[in-house]
């Protein structure tokens, strides 16, 4: 349920900034940003995503609409917490998407390498998304700061990180391979 609100608020985002200039250009990575070291053996690329086996078909006709949704979501966590990364993909019947955002990450007081939080901070993002609805374009700073930052909270279980976006992590939460 969480998966389809996060694809549901993305297209939003992208829907309503389409009028935006395209951008495009890489990145300044010195962000003036907080930014704190990562707890020992959270340094890396972490990687998780979702693909629907499910087959969507017309209730009606019986005709086949289409597969579905996937989406897919990866943090590259720095020694450091400078050049941090984050990225987004979708993908419906409709339109696919994706967003890229780098900046700094810091964690919370108290956090180690098996639990606790931390605030991702973008920097600079870029979306693109294609189908019912194209966009290509850099991120504003409002959306930098108000839909891109946010607090995350994590556990470590086994070889898997479970990272839950604003809240603690729960049985719904998503699971993130190491994948360096």
């Amino acid at each position: 349920m969480k998966n389809i609100l996060l694809t549901t608020l993305l297209i939003v985002v992208l829907a309503t900034g389409t009028s935006c200039k395209k951008d495009s250009s890489e990145p300044d990575t010195n962000f003036d940003l907080p930014a704190t070291p990562a707890p020992a053996g959270l340094t890396g690329n972490w990687s998780s995503g979702f693909g629907s086996m499910l087959q969507l078909y017309d209730a009606y006709t019986g005709d086949l609409v289409g597969p579905s949704w996937q989406s897919g979501k990866f943090f590259k966590i720095t020694a450091d917490g400078k050049n941090a990364e984050f990225y987004y993909i979708a993908e419906t019947q409709y339109l696919q998407s994706a967003t890229k955002a780098v900046g700094t990450i810091a964690f919370d007081a108290g956090s180690t390498a098996t639990e606790g939080s931390f605030t991702f901070y973008a920097g600079w993002a870029h979306y693109n998304g294609w189908g019912t609805t194209n966009v290509n374009r850099d991120a504003t700073s409002d959306e930098l700061s108000n839909n891109l930052t946010g607090r995350y909270y994590y556990k470590m279980e086994g070889q898997w990180l479970r990272i839950e976006p604003g809240a603690p992590v729960n049985e719904y939460t998503s699971s993130f391979e190491q994948i360096n």
